[in-house]
């Protein structure tokens, strides 16, 4: 682990926001458990995540119709390798649906021997600079840009915390 900055740190070559992230679950993906009824949805940030956690939570768990609209969406559809200490994973009930912003190398190899459903999400690049650019610019904990030519330098060096 290569602890670049206070903000980030670099496990395996991926930048993980070390305010948010659970080490237990990074470090020990391979033997996280993992079902065959489980759902992934998978996105670079900025490209649909939370449209389709919504999307899901109405089909999974039937919207309106027992009161899942009062559950946050994290812990509907909670983000795999991040923190959450009011949901236990393993206590969730079955199917169970997480997000994730992994690269393929890091998610658990158990994946290829498990009948997980796993979506896809992917966003016009343009769209998703775009929308990091604005996200970014609202958000305190991320550093500014004074023009989406500036963000988009730092975003393709890989400076600031993005």
């Amino acid at each position: 682990m290569d602890n670049q900055n206070q903000y980030l740190f670099n496990f395996r070559g991926y930048n993980f926001q070390r305010s948010i992230v659970s080490m237990n679950i990074v470090e020990n993906m391979d033997n996280q458990e993992i079902r065959d009824d489980d759902v992934f949805i998978v996105t670079y940030p900025k490209s649909g995540t939370v449209w389709t956690q919504q999307i899901l939570s109405l089909i999974y768990f039937e919207g309106h119709r027992n009161n899942t609209e009062n559950i946050l969406t994290a812990e509907r559809a909670p983000f795999f390798e991040y923190k959450h200490p009011s949901v236990d994973y393993a206590k969730m009930p079955s199917p169970r649906v997480f997000c994730t912003h992994l690269p393929y190398y890091l998610v658990p190899k158990v994946f290829k021997n498990k009948i997980v459903k796993i979506l896809y999400i992917y966003r016009n690049p343009k769209d998703v600079l775009t929308s990091f650019f604005y996200f970014s610019n609202s958000v305190i904990l991320y550093e500014a840009s004074d023009s989406i030519e500036t963000f988009m330098q730092a975003f393709l060096d890989g400076r600031g915390k993005y």
